[in-house]
């Protein structure tokens, strides 16, 4: 499978409101893109053609890989069956693997005790009948999802054994996997990616805070904790070198008060956390998904200075437009998408200088959380 260059047209299927970015770094290098989409995700306006269809619809799928020259599949609820058909009609240089692992949580958890990485005691239930002494089993409080991931389906915390109604639905559409809750000392985001050429890098860790469940901003330092820094390069090395092809693996990983690292998610979907700028590291991270979406190598990426990713929300977005003039030495992006989860972030400021300490400070004083 050769490198796509230039000129060429990348299929790319699925993507939340930060694709807009991939597809403008590959207006800039000359790629034509064209995009597919569910009818209540964003569309993005610099897309040179777009599908609106269900993932389920394979006919749709198929004729859409046959106009492109390759996808690159940015949603799980695609079934891995059908990405493995859909790589017969075009190049795809994504891991199908990965695929199957950010789509199915049990397949994730399996995964991820094979290779001896820690996960929080979890079990899987067909029936409410089977949800109490599993919860006994596992305590509260739990996090309660769908088995297969759902975009509609978020995860339901229960705090004792008197639930709602929701639970009570949930269980009765599908399988459901039940996770004990670890409460996160410090929580931490990593990329890690093969490319073409074999070639793998890690890109800066992350340690990310988040308000009311919500990623408030994520920091990336220098000084991180180096025995931190080696667990968690340890953790990422380990699920790479058990998934094959090139590809861009996304890690969650939550610090328990017990300083016990456990993985919560494994994903081939890009993370918000790590939209660094070409100031932050040699390539941005737009760049990098772009060159791995059509099989060109990718540049060493260590950190070139410390850095804050900051979302903008939508009811930030007025502070956002003021901070903009007042703070020009900062980066506004703003995500060129109409529609889609108006929850998800419309936007990203990037901070970046020698220190991040002095980098929050700047932020809290900015006011722009206030």
């Amino acid at each position: 499978m050769s490198q796509l260059l230039p000129g060429s047209i990348i299929g790319i299927i699925g993507g939340d409101s930060q694709i807009s970015s991939i597809i403008l770094m590959a207006k800039r290098l000359g790629y034509r893109v064209y995009h597919f989409r569910e009818e209540d995700e964003p569309s993005v306006l610099l897309a040179d053609k777009e599908v609106i269809a269900r993932y389920s619809n394979k006919q749709a799928l198929s004729d859409f890989a046959m106009q492109v020259d390759t996808i690159y599949v940015l949603t799980n609820q695609i079934e891995i069956d059908t990405i493995i058909a859909l790589s017969g009609k075009t190049r795809y240089y994504q891991s199908f693997e990965l695929a199957e692992i950010s789509q199915n949580r049990m397949v994730e958890k399996l995964f991820l005790e094979e290779h001896a990485i820690n996960v929080a005691p979890y079990g899987m239930i067909t029936s409410i009948g089977e949800l109490p002494s599993l919860l006994s089993s596992i305590g509260f409080p739990a996090v309660l999802e769908t088995n297969r991931f759902h975009k509609k389906h978020k995860g339901i915390m229960i705090y004792d054994h008197d639930m709602d109604d929701h639970v009570f639905q949930l269980v009765e559409e599908q399988s459901c996997m039940v996770t004990a809750f670890v409460p996160g000392q410090r929580h931490f985001s990593m990329t890690i990616l093969r490319d073409y050429e074999d070639h793998i890098t890690i890109l800066p860790i992350t340690e990310d805070v988040y308000v009311d469940g919500n990623l408030k901003y994520s920091i990336a330092s220098k000084r991180m904790n180096p025995e931190w820094v080696g667990e968690l390069r340890t953790i990422a090395s380990k699920i790479m070198r058990s998934i094959s092809g090139s590809t861009l693996v996304s890690i969650q990983v939550v610090m328990a008060k017990s300083g016990i690292f456990y993985v919560k998610k494994v994903d081939q979907l890009p993370l918000l956390q790590h939209q660094f700028s070409a100031r932050q590291i040699p390539q941005s991270f737009s760049e990098i998904v772009l060159r791995l979406a059509t099989g060109l190598g990718v540049l060493e990426s260590g950190l070139l200075e410390e850095g804050l990713i900051v979302p903008i929300y939508q009811e930030m977005l007025e502070k956002a437009h003021i901070l903009t003039v007042l703070k020009p030495h900062w980066e506004f992006e703003y995500f060129q998408v109409e529609g889609g989860n108006l929850e998800e972030a419309v936007g990203v400021i990037r901070l970046t200088g020698t220190s991040s300490v002095d980098l929050v400070n700047e932020l809290e004083l900015s006011g722009l959380h206030d």
